[in-house]
This record gives C-alpha cells, sequence and structure tokens, in this order.
C-alpha cells in the first residue's frame, strides 16, 4: 500500500468518525485540514523525487554516450593500418617500401641493363656463344623497385567502395638511367576499384594465383607464373565458406610474331575463370583463359590452363603451380616472346607448359630459407619447331635466405641459376647473385 493510499484511508475514517460522533466534530476538522496539507505536502516531495531520478538519469546517459568527435581529428579507419579522412566517412591506407637490389653476374648477361629487364628472365638470357653470353663478374645496382601505394574504404548504400592505386619506378627508362643521374620513370602497377563482388581497372590478371608465387629475392622469380596486370572486368562469386568462382573479361595483347604485310590487332577480350578455396591448411586454385590470335588476315584461338596450391607443415609452406595450353603466351612469363608465328599462310600456336615448386622453411621468427626449382618445355609443329634460334626448354633454380634485422627492415641474399636451350642445341646461361634491402614505410 502506497503512501497516498493510506492517507486516503486515514482521511475516509476521519470522516466516518465526524458522522457518528458528533461531539469530537471539530477536533475531527482540524484533523482533516491537517492531513490535507500532509498531503499536498507530500504530493510535492513525490513530484521532486520524481524530477531528481530524470535529472540523475539523464546525467547518467549523457555520461555514458561518447563525447562527439571533432571534424579536424584523424581516428582509425576500418582497413588495417587504415586512419579515417577528416570530415569524412572514408578510411584511407597508405602504404609502400624503399628497396635497393643489386646483382652479381658470375656468368652472362645483358650489357644493356636500361632497357632491358634486368631481373632473371631467362627466356631471353643471352646465349654462351655470344658476346654477352661471354661476359662474367658485373654488377648492377638500384633502387627502381622502391613502391608507394594507397588504398580506401568507403561505405555506401551499396556496400563498402574499395579502391587502390599502386606504382613504382621499375620501367626501362634508356635516357636518364644509369649512363646520367640515374632517374627512373614512374610506372603504374594497379588502379581498381571494387563495388560488392564487382571489381573494375587494372590489377592482376584472373589467371594468377599469387599464394602459389613463390619467396624469391630476385625480382621476377621464376618465369613460370603469370606476370601480367591488365585491364578488365571482373565478378566474384562466393560459392561457401573459404571456396569464390572469379570470371573475368580482360584486356587482349595477342601478337602473332612474323606477320608479312598484315597488322595485328584485338576484336575480342580474354575471358578468364578461377576458382580457389582456401583453408588453414593452405590453398588450392584452378584457372582457365581462352584468347584468340588475329591479324588483318588470319585469326587461331589460344588457350591456357593452370592449377596451382600452398600446404602448410607447421610455419613451414610449400607452394606449387603448373600452367600449360596453346597459345598461352603472356599468361606464363617464360612464353612471353614464344606466343604465335604467323608464316603468311596461317597462324601456328607455341604449345608450352611450365611449373615450379618452392619450399619456404622458417628458422626463427625473423630468418627464413627458401628453395625454389621451375621448368618450361615448349612444342609445336613442323614449321615452329624449324624455327631452331627459340626454346625448347628453361631450367631454372633459387635458394635463399631472408632476415628481418630490424623492425620494418628486411634482407634477401639469394643465388639464381637459369638455363635456356634452343632447338638448335644452344644454351644460355645465367649464374647469379642477388641481394636486397627493403624498409617498409610501416
Amino acid at each position: 500500500m502506497t503512501r497516498m493510499k493510506t492517507i486516503a484511508l486515514a482521511i475516509s475514517t476521519i470522516g466516518l468518525l465526524g458522522a457518528t460522533a458528533p461531539v469530537f466534530a471539530g477536533e475531527v476538522d482540524e484533523l482533516k485540514a491537517a492531513l490535507k496539507k500532509l498531503t499536498e505536502r507530500l504530493e510535492q516531495l513525490e513530484t521532486q523525487q520524481k524530477a531528481q531520478a530524470t535529472t540523475v538519469a539523464q546525467v547518467a546517459a549523457k555520461a555514458a554516450a561518447p563525447a562527439p568527435v571533432p571534424a579536424n581529428v584523424v581516428t582509425a579507419g576500418d582497413l588495417p593500418g587504415s586512419f579515417k579522412v577528416p570530415g569524412t566517412d572514408t578510411s584511407l591506407k597508405i602504404y609502400g617500401y624503399v628497396q635497393a637490389d643489386a646483382t652479381y653476374d658470375l656468368k652472362g648477361t645483358f650489357s644493356d641493363r636500361e632497357s632491358n629487364d634486368w631481373a632473371s628472365f631467362i627466356s631471353a638470357q643471352p646465349l654462351d656463344k655470344t658476346a654477352d653470353g661471354k661476359r662474367k663478374n658485373q654488377l648492377y645496382a638500384t633502387a627502381r623497385t622502391s613502391r608507394i601505394g594507397l588504398e580506401t574504404s568507403t561505405p555506401t548504400e551499396s556496400g563498402k567502395l574499395h579502391t587502390k592505386i599502386e606504382a613504382d619506378f621499375n620501367a626501362p627508362n634508356d635516357y636518364s638511367g644509369e649512363t646520367l643521374t640515374n632517374s627512373q620513370l614512374f610506372r603504374l602497377r594497379h588502379a581498381y576499384g571494387e563495388l560488392g563482388n564487382f571489381l573494375v581497372g587494372q590489377t592482376w590478371s584472373n589467371f594468377a594465383d599469387l599464394g602459389s608465387y613463390v619467396d624469391s629475392v630476385d625480382y621476377n622469380g621464376p618465369g613460370t607464373v603469370p606476370f601480367v596486370r591488365q585491364a578488365q572486368v571482373r565478378y566474384t562469386l562466393p560459392l561457401n565458406a573459404g571456396t569464390k568462382l572469379a570470371l573475368s573479361v580482360e584486356n587482349p595483347q595477342a601478337v602473332a610474331q612474323n606477320s608479312p604485310a598484315t597488322t595485328s590487332f584485338d576484336r575480342t577480350p580474354d575471358f578468364v575463370a578461377n576458382l580457389t578455396t582456401t583453408g588453414n591448411w593452405g590453398h588450392f586454385s584452378v584457372r582457365g583463359v581462352a584468347q584468340q590470335y588475329r591479324n588483318d588476315a588470319h585469326t587461331k584461338q589460344g588457350w591456357g590452363l593452370g592449377a596451382g596450391g600452398s600446404l602448410k607443415f607447421g610455419q613451414d609452406t610449400l607452394v606449387a603451380q603448373i600452367n600449360g595450353g596453346n597459345g598461352i603466351g603472356r599468361y606464363t612469363l617464360n612464353s612471353v616472346g614464344q606466343r604465335a608465328v604467323d608464316d603468311g599462310n596461317e597462324i601456328h600456336l607455341w604449345k608450352a607448359v611450365g611449373g615450379h615448386i618452392g619450399y619456404t622453411h622458417v628458422w626463427s621468427p625473423t630468418v627464413r630459407s627458401n628453395l625454389i626449382g621451375a621448368y618450361t618445355k615448349f612444342s609445336g609443329d613442323n614449321y615452329l619447331e624449324g624455327l631452331t634460334d627459340v626454346n625448347k626448354k628453361i631450367t631454372e633454380a633459387f635458394v635463399n635466405t631472408f632476415w628481418t634485422v630490424a623492425k620494418n627492415t628486411d634482407v634477401g641474399l639469394e643465388y639464381a641459376y637459369g638455363k635456356r636451350t634452343t632447338f638448335a642445341g644452344d644454351d644460355g646461361t645465367q649464374s647469379r647473385i642477388n641481394a636486397t634491402v627493403r624498409y617498409n614505410l610501416f
């Protein structure tokens, strides 16, 4: 029973007493007046009590609520290592590194490093019998692989918008390179946006399986991998936990060599499919590409297939990849120069198959080593194999160690071997020591 109900009952009792005992009518009236004042006072106290409770609740709620963030204050963003751009809901991440590389060729290398690829490119290694192939003990050093990149993430009504733009300085430069000031040309690597399941822009081809690439000091590594970044439209369909199917249409560049009185051109895009599954054990990927070789006179359909994956053994990792096809061309680095040939009557496609295997052993949290082997083989019809100056097979091997000497600072040392053999039986042999020092920005 509440206090007010008790008072009401007391008033009713007094009223009854007044009705049955008039002799006390005066006293009862006084008592009624006193109770009325008491009731009014109690009502006033209850009103004040409710007001105080409301005030306390408001103060507590205000104290619990986070203070508004001023528009010019930088806060953590949605991407790892990112921050919110003040005054926006966009998260920005800056990344990259300063890198210095050095190569020491014990045997055979190009004399011109400024307009040619300075990293391992065994498919074009100078033949041992040539002047470049006979040279020994050549040193080259550069910082041209230093890299800078930006990533953003912005919430939209259609999901998160993710963008990326990345560049380095590793473009051929025969004007102001080593000859003058070691200036290097800035070049685009990645520039794309992702919204929902769609990606549009330039990045690694959908045919690439980055998870099965090796850990090499050499900038290129073995030539058995797709090493192409190109403009594309890609749709990625998640199938279940850890499995996805990516379909893409990509910029074509299917040039047929030795095309007499004709001009190669591209009419249709390259079509690529990639099915990948991942788990705590590692990953597995299967891929396919269809492309068209075309010039003013002839057309030929090319294709390529690939499979790759990784397996984890505690801290160690085993990676492997195999790619091949009829006219696979630039979708395997070693076959970039052996795609297709037009003899004037038809287009002939080179068949190529190549694979690599790499094992990473972790000695400690700061030291790891890699052992890598790779092999590529070419074949074709009688016309193609009659071109004796082209490659029949390529063998590659790398052994290296990386050491994290301080925070954000890695040093790598590697021995790289490579050999190409032509259909004429001539060899081009690389024997090289690679070294690198990388300082990550963050």
